[in-house]
């Protein structure tokens, strides 16, 4: 067969992932400005809105970096199971649950023990309870080879009613009416970063990211879990614990999400609400996959997606925009994303067999080069991957 010529070699490899998720982004600014002239909106005003009350302004800045830390941390759970090759769509239950569980926890020892030590309480509760909802789903991969896209898709249903029946009851607070947990006060609550009115979860998302890296780049677990995502049948043949390191995937990616709900508890909320949607895992994959599987480049577009969720809230009442267009937005960069990949590999092409003439850098020097099995979630992060 005849290789085909890589039409975008004036472009460094490195950079050329980051450059396909910027121009997904453009487009998806594009066509949601088309929807927007379509509605009878001025678009140019609407994105100018947008910018200069979600950059321009100290309260923007502020609300976006505490939007940012629970979402930073599930993101850095999500990529750790797609890098593994595991689907893990049930961000959402492993959320609510582990918020849930954090906020009972909190407000059972608030005022007993010092607030750091509840801090750590809490936080392991949520984290654990992540964990716990994510038990059901990796079992059944992993004993009766059961899709976790649709076991955890379906935990999240059931989340949602279990939390909702939870605190609509056994811990409910008693003290008020709307079904909630015991309130957490202001001054028991996470502290700020000195000079900040920004909790210090966002640190905490920043290590979790941190670490995810590391994982990757220096550890053996790391290059197992990677080794996986990339070639499960090849890691079979390796004599790698595929089994347990699927399930680990999935336990970490849901702990890391029961982390993100139980930030969001002890940094802002201070309890939990039985009509609470934080939405953070449709974001976490539009974030994971414009970043590339990349555990650093998740960082700043944690950043940039916050953002636009704290801008759209704040253009969308002065202009009369809906207030569902933001997520549009997002859905719009992941089906530019799709595009941008496709055309990447068209005119990019990796090292696969005859059909490139020279390995590509997110290929090079790797020990296992047979053909990527078809729906791998790490195959589509494309690129370099820290």
């Amino acid at each position: 067969m005849m290789a085909r010529r890589d039409r975008l070699a004036w472009l460094p490899a490195g950079v050329r992932p980051l450059v396909s998720s910027l121009l997904a982004i453009v487009a998806a600014f594009i066509a949601g400005g088309i929807f927007l002239e379509m509605r009878g909106k001025d678009a140019l005003a609407a994105y100018a809105l947008l910018f200069s009350r979600g950059l321009g302004t100290s309260y923007g800045i502020t609300e976006t970096l505490i939007r940012m830390a629970p979402l930073l941390i599930a993101s850095a759970g999500l990529l750790l199971s797609l890098r593994a090759g595991v689907w893990n769509i049930g961000i959402y239950g492993q959320v609510l649950f582990g918020a849930l569980v954090s906020g009972v926890g909190a407000a059972a020892v608030v005022g007993k023990a010092p607030d750091p030590l509840m801090w750590l309480i809490a936080a392991a509760a949520g984290f654990a309870g992540g964990v716990a909802w994510a038990v059901v789903p990796a079992l059944l991969k992993v004993r009766w080879g059961l899709n976790e896209i649709i076991t955890t898709l379906m935990m999240n249903f059931v989340a949602l009613n279990v939390t909702s029946w939870l605190v609509k009851g056994p811990v409910k607070d008693p003290t008020v009416v709307p079904p909630q947990t015991p309130l957490i006060p202001k001054a028991d609550r996470l502290p700020f970063i000195p000079g900040t009115e920004v909790h210090i979860g966002l640190l905490v998302g920043v290590v979790a990211a941190l670490v995810v890296a590391v994982i990757f780049r220096y550890t053996v677990l790391g290059y197992q879990l990677d080794v996986l995502g990339r070639n499960r049948f090849a890691a079979i043949h390796a004599g790698l614990p595929v089994g347990r390191l699927t399930a680990l995937a999935l336990l970490l990616s849901g702990g890391f999400a029961g982390l993100a709900g139980a930030n969001d508890i002890l940094g802002v909320k201070g309890l939990f609400q039985g009509n609470w949607n934080p939405a953070y895992g449709f974001a976490a994959f539009a974030l994971v996959y414009l970043a590339r599987l990349n555990s650093l480049w998740i960082i700043p577009f944690a950043y940039f997606l916050s953002f636009l969720s704290i801008g759209g809230e704040m253009m969308a009442r002065p202009l009369d925009i809906p207030t569902y267009f933001v997520d549009m937005l997002e859905g719009l960069m992941l089906i530019f994303f799709a595009v941008a990949v496709y055309l990447e590999r068209r005119f990019a092409p990796e090292d696969r067999g005859e059909e490139a003439v020279e390995p590509s850098a997110a290929t090079a020097g790797e020990p296992l080069a047979v053909a990527e099995p078809a729906g791998n979630p790490a195959a589509v992060g494309l690129g370099e991957r820290t």
